[in-house]
């Protein structure tokens, strides 16, 4: 898939939340028992935030089903 904005190739993968809270993304979703960081082009979206609801601002596009993050 070209990226919107620039052109390039966007790597497919999933964004999951971990165990501890914190938004990743990598080639495939892990296991519960598999340390994430340990995953396959694991990238950490967001910090762990203990007793905290992780979020990250987004953008939608409900007609076309893409969501375009930075982080």
């Amino acid at each position: 898939m070209k990226c919107p904005e620039c052109g390039k190739e966007m790597r497919n993968g999933y964004l999951f939340c971990s165990k501890d809270g914190a938004f990743s993304f990598a080639n495939e979703v892990p296991g519960v028992f598999t340390d994430a960081k340990k995953a396959d082009g694991f990238v950490k979206i967001t910090e762990v935030k203990p007793s905290h609801r992780t979020n990250i601002a987004a953008s939608i596009c409900e007609n076309c089903k893409t969501v375009i993050l930075k982080y």
